[in-house]
Parts: structure tokens; sequence; C-alpha cells
């Protein structure tokens, strides 16, 4: 069964409900949004913006869920790993690591 939008903003607001305390805090402060254009950018998720450590740009996280749903959707408990995974991984960015650092941390 398709994974509904309200589903998937649950599993979403759940990824972020999970976070330790100090990255919640963090994660706060930065536009979470769902897009269904991930097979547009090959991407689970993406970050923009100039990181914690800067305020020029608005930072924001976009998790895509065209791609996520595509490929993880027919598991709702793999589709909530994922979806995890992706958060941390984007908040990662957002703290100042690069793809290489991020995929360092086994994100």
């Amino acid at each position: 069964m398709p994974v509904s939008e309200e589903e998937f903003e649950s599993i979403v607001a759940d990824a972020i409900d999970g976070l330790p305390e100090q990255f919640r805090v963090i994660i706060e402060k930065v536009a979470v949004i769902i897009s269904d254009l991930g097979q547009e950018h090959h991407a689970y998720g993406m970050y923009y913006g100039d990181g914690m450590s800067r305020d020029y740009f608005e930072d924001r996280i976009v998790i895509y869920r065209d791609t996520l749903v595509r490929d993880f959707g027919h598991d709702q408990e793999l589709l909530a790993k994922q979806v995890e995974r992706t958060v941390r991984h984007e908040l990662g960015h957002h703290l100042g690591f690069h793809e290489d650092g991020v995929r360092g941390l086994g994100l």
C-alpha cells in the first residue's frame, strides 16, 4: 500500500523527535521541508544553507518523499530507518560536515 502524505510527515516527525536532545535544539532552527523532487535531484534529501556557524542564507533540509517511498515504501520499518538516516545525514551537513565527513559518520 502506498504511504500517504500524512504517514510520511509522521515518519519525518518521528525521525526528528528521535534525535538526541542537543541535535533537536539545533534542528528546531532549520526548516525541514518534504518534497517530491527527489528523482530530479537523484537524492533522498538535500541540505541548503551555509551551516550553523554562518547566518548569511536561510538553512533548510529537504526530505524527498518520492525517492524514499519508491525505494523503501514497501516496508514501513525500512522506510522509517532510511528517513531517520536521511534527516541525520542532512543535519550533519548543517553542522559543517562535507559529504565524505557525513559518510564517515555512517550516514
